[in-house]
């Protein structure tokens, strides 16, 4: 589908904001279900997380995918890890959002997520983060964007493209059509029970 005027850019510090809101304005639930069920802290400790500085999700190594001049989509991907890694930062940050008690309490919640976490090929271009404004969803922004990283990958010399989703995404098709297949699917009974949700895939795409 052919998005009439859609540009893709590096993103400045100044797109911060906007980069936070599109990525947790509306949590995905598998979030809020790893977070204790609130929507509203959710977001709160996802909006943080972009803004602190080092973390792997700030502006970055973030593309920008505008349209008349408004970010509605951002893509961070590459050949380096965006791996989390629990450090005192960020544990103060849970504190802070969720208070001392309930902080605690996302450990069993964290481990159960780091249970579903797989390897993907050497030196894959990896896919970390493809988010769409809710407006523009279903009008082909989230396909512009995969074919923008593959470009990127192929520039770059890349063999293969990964990319992590839970089994209850229905964005799975989207990559599908772009060629992406699921090589590994991992499950875990405490992270369904957090979230409803089975576990996750891990979908490669081979470059010719």
């Amino acid at each position: 589908m052919a998005v009439e005027g859609l540009t893709f850019r590096r993103a400045t510090p100044a797109d911060t904001e906007r980069i936070a809101e599109i990525m947790h304005g509306e949590p995905l639930g598998e979030l809020v279900g790893l977070f204790g069920g609130s929507r509203e802290l959710t977001t709160t400790f996802g909006k943080e997380f972009v803004r602190m500085p080092g973390s792997p999700q700030r502006w970055q190594g973030t593309v920008i995918a505008e349209l008349a001049g408004e970010a509605v989509g951002i893509l961070q991907a590459g050949s380096g890890s965006a791996s989390f890694r629990l450090s005192p930062r960020y544990v103060l940050l849970a504190i802070r959002v969720f208070g001392l008690v309930n902080a605690v309490k996302l450990l069993p919640r964290v481990r159960a997520r780091a249970r579903l976490n797989m390897s993907p090929p050497p030196s894959a271009y990896k896919v970390h983060e493809l988010h769409v404004d809710p407006r523009y969803r279903n009008r082909g922004v989230g396909g512009h964007m995969l074919e923008y990283a593959e470009e990127d990958a192929r520039r770059l010399g890349h063999r293969h493209m990964s990319l992590t989703t839970t089994t209850a995404n229905p964005a799975r098709h989207l990559y599908e059509r772009h060629g992406f297949r699921i090589v590994e699917t991992r499950t875990d009974p405490a992270f369904e029970r957090y979230t409803g949700i089975a576990g996750r895939h891990l979908m490669v795409k081979e470059l010719a």
